[in-house]
């Protein structure tokens, strides 16, 4: 029985990595053949749209350098750090604000306002007071905190009353009840706002490394290469910012499918 189990796991493992490389390969023809076509009547155009093989080359020449090791890993500092920073603060913020109406009435609003003003707007003020290696990790943090402040303060609002009449029956004390009940129903919520929030990390954080230009970084690496007319660099490097935020996400995804799974058996 458990043979048979782990032997239909195994093939739907397989069957999905199938699609995934299917998937993968179709569009990589479309890339392909759109700049075979761009290119056929004026060859410049490859320029703009090089075609797979070429971008691939260009990030196996520069993937393992020095130079963009440490660009790399300088981005995933500011990126992870600021993501971080963005999830604690708005999950603080989530709980004050449920917890404390004059909180709620005094912050709601400006949280509701960083979420709303384009990230661009945020990055070219924010750029007036701060230096160029602190702003990125800024505007992650400034992007991720509303959608935490969101995820928490939904969920504490919409948390089952019945097991808050069962913690004042048994008159539990706040603490515990906050802790022992109401955070463990709060992971999986959390969880998914961290993934859904980590794909805008990557963009933000790598935005403002675009217009602030920090020594070493992937973004600076971009706006670089955009000026040396290199769009072959260009896309190997979105090409790795693409990579790099997929295997985080699909990390935290493993996480929520754990936490979710011991949460659900405890």
């Amino acid at each position: 029985m458990i043979s048979t189990i782990k032997q239909n796991n195994f093939k739907t493992i397989i069957i999905k990595i199938l699609k995934g490389v299917a998937v993968v390969l179709f569009w990589l023809f479309v890339w392909e053949m759109a700049s075979y076509l761009m290119a056929r009547d004026n060859e410049l155009m490859r320029l703009i749209l090089p075609s797979p093989a070429a971008v691939f080359k260009k990030w196996g020449e520069i993937a393992f350098t020095a130079d963009f090791l440490y660009s790399v890993a300088k981005t995933l500092k500011n990126v992870l750090s600021g993501f971080i920073a963005g999830a604690v603060i708005g999950s603080a913020l989530g709980a004050i604000t449920h917890y404390f109406r004059i909180f709620d009435g005094v912050l709601s609003p400006v949280i509701k306002l960083i979420r709303a003003v384009p990230v661009v707007a945020i990055i070219i003020l924010l750029y007036l007071f701060f230096k160029n290696d602190e702003l990125p990790m800024i505007i992650v943090s400034l992007m991720v905190m509303p959608i935490m402040w969101q995820t928490v303060y939904d969920g504490l609002g919409n948390f089952n009353r019945e097991l808050a009449e069962m913690a004042a029956v048994y008159k539990l004390p706040a603490a515990k009840t906050f802790f022992s009940i109401k955070l463990l129903s709060l992971i999986s919520e959390l969880l998914t706002g961290a993934v859904n929030s980590l794909g805008l990390a990557w963009k933000s954080g790598v935005a403002a490394e675009v217009i602030c230009l920090p020594d070493n970084s992937l973004g600076t690496i971009l706006w670089q290469s955009k000026g040396n007319v290199d769009y072959d660099e260009v896309y190997a490097v979105t090409l790795t910012v693409i990579i790099f935020s997929l295997i985080f996400e699909i990390l935290l995804k493993y996480l929520l499918k754990k936490v979710v799974e011991r949460t659900k058996y405890a």
